[in-house]
């Protein structure tokens, strides 16, 4: 048990530094498949999972993004997280706060709440998660798809 005197371990830390984040897919839907969780109307939108992997452990993060030209080509719109392959978690997350202006507040928003959420599956692989199950399997993901793409 530990004391109030004792430091706290540095496990935690340890996880982040080594954990490289390896794999990096982009689903776009249908809006009416992610509805549940979407508030209000989203027919002029583009609605979407970004996923983050590190040594088989995934961080996700939803999106909705306006129908326009912009974000019309997946592949362009998202090939700037290409970046934060082969950087370890904490190096990642340094690299999104640094590049923010540059990448704007939709993709920024976007990569930090992937981020956040591989981090707390890292630091904590026991605890109950939203997104596992068959719903997020691979296959299920990419027969629902408008579009994929995959760094």
């Amino acid at each position: 048990m530990l004391t109030l005197s004792d430091p706290l371990p540095k496990v935690n830390e340890a996880i982040l530094s080594t954990s490289r984040i390896g794999l990096i897919e982009v689903y776009r839907f249908d809006c009416r498949f992610m509805e549940s969780g979407l508030a209000g109307n989203c027919r002029d939108c583009n609605c979407g999972l970004l996923k983050l992997s590190s040594h088989g452990v995934n961080g996700w993060a939803e999106y909705v993004v306006p129908s326009t030209k912009p974000y019309a080509d997946i592949v362009r719109w998202t090939s700037i997280f290409l970046k934060l392959k082969g950087l370890s978690v904490s190096e990642a997350a340094g690299y999104v706060r640094s590049h923010a202006a540059a990448w704007g507040p939709v993709r920024t928003d976007i990569a930090a709440a992937a981020l956040a959420d591989l981090t707390a599956r890292l630091l904590d692989p026991s605890a109950e998660h939203d997104r596992e199950g068959a719903a997020f399997e691979r296959p299920r993901l990419i027969d629902r798809s408008q579009a994929y793409c995959s760094f």
